[in-house]
């Protein structure tokens, strides 16, 4: 099912403001794709020992459009991939996009209890899906849930190389327009459910182009990704920049801090994006010193609770005597990257704000009980509007809460805005980021209630300086009850969650901070983690 066409919300004299800017264009990411042999030679992806040009990619992905037109997959269709950073995942998904079809890719980590939402939610055709993965049989996992469309598994028995990657020629050129559906992300928020975030190929071209300038990325860059290419900044460096920029992308399926560090050595790495949990754990890997990481000159970090001393350290720890800048980024599924350091902004800056907004983004500032804006540099709920913003969600209702009027989304983060320099000081939303990875706490907290044991739950961040942070579980337990935190994982399992959403800390009370009318208040509990 494609998303119902429906009016952008941001007002047109705004689009028409980037359209004479030259930010937004008719170009859409098959223009780019079938551009990039002519314009960047050599390898592009790494993936082991397998190493695919541009070329390559551009023959690939015309194979597995022509196999998926074969299986009846047409224009506006829905695709899922839910693959690990393999090369094939970063083809099947511009085979995809070749037919006019929109990729929806799903992180590896979840299970059926996800997985079974999403097929439904956006009504696969196919999806294609590991043989086996880090112990998972993902067919299995699939067929276990309602979905009755097609499976196509990559890897192992070879069916995804003889039926996908034949050569063959790639079916008509679709007609579309640079403002039509491209990829459609999942992203856990405030609701129990994940949220369907549907980007066109417009707005992921204006995120490609932007964060490659913003970063002072050229062709011939080499870039480590261990983040998932099925989130948005996986997709963006993984699957996008190496056709749109020519920036060598090196995957990494697991993380191993040793084995990123060897890879950071032999592939002469100069630039990392990602949270602060991979920068620690090579830092702090036993052969962090045997290690040749002079290469890097650049070390970005997004996620939440990026501290001011990881920049620090992270500028002196790479890029060898001339150290490496080493900066914070922010953004989000819906507004994949709104600000990021410069050069020439310094160490402090770039260790202690979230950086200058990218291109002609609009941002405000606004007292989240009035909508009325605060005063430079006061705290308040942060709103955005960019070239790069998302269009909307799938499910067309989320808008209404997720838009005010002039077409600005509500981010549900605190932050500050001097006039120059963004800084995220806290989170509206209910959602905990585990290592980037977002949790939606209502989605837990409804299915630890459905222990027989369990009278009532209440999920919060707990603080981690690895993780930035876990799930700490507050539950009621019924009288005479004598329940543990391992039992309460097995249970969740047991229902098809994800292993990163459990929880990793139990906190067992028998009542719980309320508002009058009844409501959990969770803003104590956040406190009382803040505080152990």
């Amino acid at each position: 099912m494609a998303p119902a066409p429906r009016r952008h919300p941001v007002p047109s004299e705004v689009r028409d403001r980037w359209r004479t800017l030259g930010v937004w264009t008719d170009e859409t990411l098959i223009d780019r794709l079938l551009a990039a042999p002519e314009s960047f030679a050599g390898d592009v992806v790494v993936d082991g020992g397998t190493r695919r040009s541009c070329q390559d990619l551009v023959d690939m992905s015309a194979a597995v459009a022509a196999a998926l037109s074969e299986r009846g997959v047409r224009q506006g269709d829905v695709v899922c991939w839910q693959l690990p950073n393999w090369w094939e995942a970063i083809v099947f998904c511009w085979g995809v996009l070749r037919l006019g079809a929109i990729a929806s890719p799903i992180t590896p980590s979840l299970r059926a209890h996800e997985v079974g939402f999403v097929l439904e939610q956006c009504r696969a055709r196919l999806i294609a899906v590991p043989e086996t993965f880090r112990g998972t049989n993902y067919a299995e996992m699939v067929a276990s849930t309602a979905y009755a469309g097609e499976v196509v598994t990559v890897r192992g028995g070879g069916e995804f190389v003889r039926e996908f990657l034949a050569p063959a020629p790639a079916p008509p050129a679709p007609v579309i327009s640079a403002d039509d559906p491209a990829v459609i992300l999942w992203t856990s928020g405030t609701t129990s459910v994940p949220k369907g975030v549907v980007h066109t190929h417009q707005s992921l071209r204006v995120e490609a182009d932007s964060i490659a300038e913003a970063h002072c990325m050229t062709a011939g860059d080499v870039l480590l990704l261990p983040m998932p290419v099925t989130h948005v900044a996986g997709l963006t460096y993984g699957v996008l920049l190496p056709l749109t920029a020519g920036i060598r992308a090196v995957l990494m399926d697991v993380w191993e801090p040793g084995a990123g560090l060897h890879l950071l050595e032999r592939e002469h790495v100069n630039v990392m994006i990602s949270t602060p949990v991979f920068m620690r754990s090579m830092i702090d890997h036993e052969h962090w010193s045997d290690c040749d990481t002079s290469a890097l000159r650049l070390f970005s970090l997004g996620g939440a609770g990026v501290a001011p001393s990881m920049v620090r350290e992270g500028a002196q720890a790479f890029g060898g005597p001339r150290g490496c800048w080493c900066k914070r980024t922010y953004g989000s599924t819906e507004y994949p990257t709104l600000s990021t350091g410069y050069p020439g902004d310094g160490l402090e800056r770039d260790a202690t704000t979230d950086g200058r907004i990218i291109g002609p983004a609009d941002v405000r500032v606004v007292d989240p009980a009035t909508g009325d804006d605060t005063e430079a540099g006061a705290p308040g709920e942060l709103l955005v509007r960019g070239p790069e913003m998302f269009s909307g969600y799938l499910d067309a209702a989320l808008d209404h809460d997720a838009f005010t009027a002039g077409g600005w989304f509500r981010t549900g983060d605190l932050a500050t805005f001097d006039g120059t320099y963004l800084t995220i000081v806290d989170r509206l939303k209910d959602v905990i980021i585990r290592g980037g990875e977002n949790i939606s706490a209502a989605e837990v907290e409804a299915m630890l209630a459905s222990h027989a044991d369990v009278v009532e739950a209440a999920c919060v961040a707990t603080p981690d300086p690895l993780m930035g942070e876990r799930v700490c579980a507050y539950v009621i337990l019924r009288p005479g009850s004598d329940v543990t935190l391992e039992t309460l994982r097995h249970h969740l399992v047991g229902l098809g969650l994800a292993r990163f959403k459990l929880p990793e800390r139990l906190e067992i009370r028998t009542g719980l901070p309320r508002t009058a009318s009844g409501k959990v208040q969770k803003a104590p509990l956040r406190a009382e983690q803040r505080e152990m």
